[in-house]
């Protein structure tokens, strides 16, 4: 990821309108499948047509600083051949301080998925062992990491102040809607209906299947329940401790068991 500091300074102004569309997320959260589905929905389920062009030229990282993205480079705008859709969509893995003040205000779509604490690390230490330096990374075990993700001294920061100040944004702000990864996985149909509705691209039945069809074999990139073989009894004890401690007063929960 390139995100410079100059970058982040001048994101504050970047102009963000009602046709805009931001999805963000914790890392390893259903950053990729929210965004496949969002785009599906923006382009009216025409899947031919999305699939001759790459998720990235299709919805645009944010934060990412396209100056020091090499032209030739795949991501790069330049390279997009990405058709017109309904909707222009960004995606990002920010804090909410750290958006562009049009975000903040409402002045655009905000569609939050948050993803189970749970799985969302033990995902995330799979994901850190490969893209630190695999010769001090490539043995870390949970044991290990589980610090390192709820210090939030990690690409992200913490993950309770990040779920908590998007969630207390989305109960006052009709243009931002809160989603959670395990019912994208066990009602997607449900999901899409909200989001076309949300977003303001109505669908036909038959173009809402087609994104149903699409997008549902996106949520299987890892299987469900997975914490359960990297937790320690330990590990989830001081967990639950400290996820219950954190979740006082907000009226919030997540499924772990699903």
């Amino acid at each position: 990821m390139v995100c410079s500091s100059e970058n982040m300074l001048s994101m504050k102004d970047y102009p963000l309108d009602e046709n805009d569309v931001v999805i963000v997320t914790y890392p390893r959260s259903g950053a990729a499948w929210s965004s496949e589905l969002v785009s599906a929905i923006a382009h009216e389920a025409d899947i031919e047509e999305i699939e001759a062009v790459p998720l990235e030229h299709r919805v645009s990282w944010l934060e990412m600083d396209y100056r020091y993205i090499p032209e030739d480079s795949f991501i790069h705008p330049s390279q997009s051949t990405n058709p017109q859709a309904k909707k222009r969509i960004w995606f990002s893995h920010l804090h909410f301080e750290h958006l562009p003040l049009a975000t903040q205000q409402g002045k655009c779509k905000v569609i939050y998925v948050a993803r189970n604490p749970k799985e969302t690390a033990s995902s995330y230490c799979n994901f850190y062992r490969i893209t630190r330096d695999r010769e001090l990374q490539r043995d870390l075990s949970f044991t290990d990491f589980f610090p390192i993700f709820t210090s939030g001294y990690i690409f992200g920061g913490n993950w309770f102040n990040h779920v908590r100040d998007y969630w207390k944004f989305c109960q006052n702000n009709p243009n931002a809607t809160f989603l959670n990864f395990e019912d994208m996985k066990s009602n997607l149909t449900t999901v899409v209906e909200h989001l076309e509705e949300f977003i303001d691209v109505p669908l036909t039945e038959d173009q809402r299947q087609r994104v149903v069809r699409h997008c549902s074999y996106r949520s299987m990139e890892g299987e469900a329940r997975d914490w359960k073989n990297t937790f320690t009894v330990a590990l989830n004890e001081a967990f639950d401790k400290l996820y219950n401690k954190k979740k006082e007063g907000l009226g919030l929960d997540f499924l772990f068991d699903y």
